[in-house]
């Protein structure tokens, strides 16, 4: 419980700086990048390089990319049904097909599970999630924009994003069995303990609610599916495979009902798909998912 108080302390705190304006305007941004070109790759590092892969951990992979193809159809679905503006569409169908696995999930799958579900967090971001953002993510938005992406621009994104070249030299190591020394492991352990704290932290700062009326209607469409449809999915999914128990379901369960990542709802703004629906996906649907991933999580246990 302890550790509960600590988690919404943080993102109280967040969001009550935020809107005292206390903190610069930049402030938010400058922290994202130092949790992502420093905390990430360190948790990655400390981890991933111990983690021991199996066959059943393709679950980890393959979870962000079904959520995303559901997400599609899922729009597209409804836009059958009831018309929905195309560029409407492609922003719904990106930010609510990509979940903030990283910021909200590592804190809570550290919470719920330990070390073994923050492993499986990791490797259920870095190489499931980022992936599917930085290729059908970003190739959703320009098809629905109308643009060409250039496939090469893609590839750099992943490649030099520094979690993915965390995630490739903990793979390294893991090829000759590396085991990190006790020293070595106190070290990073203690460099990558702020992490859960500044994220929800960060996240609280980033909270925004501009243009809420205009866009209401879309948003809650969006939220069903982000917070409530796609957790369910995912559950229908290890029920028949008879695997609901395990706990790389119940990581990739929490990993579908969390809110949308900050990342792609940039790319949707940069291409002007409903940029105010855009920011609105993370701006509500993640300090919402900071309370439904609780009611999930003792759902599911």
């Amino acid at each position: 419980m302890e550790n509960h108080f600590v988690l919404f302390s943080s993102f109280t705190l967040g969001y009550l700086l935020r809107n005292l304006s206390v903190l610069p305007s930049n402030f938010a941004l400058s922290l994202n990048k130092i949790l992502i070109y420093f905390f990430l790759p360190v948790l990655i590092l400390l981890h991933l390089s111990q983690f021991k892969f199996d066959i059943v951990h393709i679950w980890l992979l393959i979870t962000p990319w079904i959520i995303y193809g559901c997400s599609l159809l899922f729009f597209e679905a409804v836009h059958q049904l009831t018309p929905i503006p195309k560029k409407v569409r492609a922003a719904l169908i990106m930010t609510s097909g990509i979940g903030s696995i990283s910021f909200v999930g590592f804190p809570f799958f550290k919470l719920f599970y330990g070390d073994e579900g923050l492993s499986y967090g990791i490797v259920m971001s870095i190489a499931g999630t980022l992936v599917v953002c930085n290729s059908v993510g970003i190739l959703t938005g320009y098809w629905y924009a109308q643009e060409q992406p250039k496939p090469s621009v893609i590839v750099k994104k992943i490649v030099q994003f520094p979690p993915f070249i965390a995630m490739f030299i903990a793979m390294w190591l893991l090829f000759f069995d590396y085991e990190h020394h006790s020293s070595t492991k106190s070290v990073l352990t203690f460099l990558s303990s702020p992490f859960s704290v500044l994220a929800l932290f960060t996240i609280g700062l980033q909270v925004q609610l501009k243009g809420f009326g205009e866009n209401r209607k879309f948003l809650w469409l969006g939220q069903f599916y982000k917070l409530v449809l796609a957790p369910v999915l995912i559950y229908m999914l290890f029920f028949f495979l008879g695997l609901q128990h395990t706990l790389i379901a119940k990581i990739c369960i929490l990993g579908a009902g969390i809110g949308s990542m900050n990342t792609i709802a940039i790319v949707a703004v940069s291409l002007n798909l409903r940029p105010k629906l855009a920011l609105l996906m993370p701006g509500v649907g993640i300090p919402l998912s900071v309370g439904t991933l609780m009611l999930l999580y003792y759902l599911i246990c």
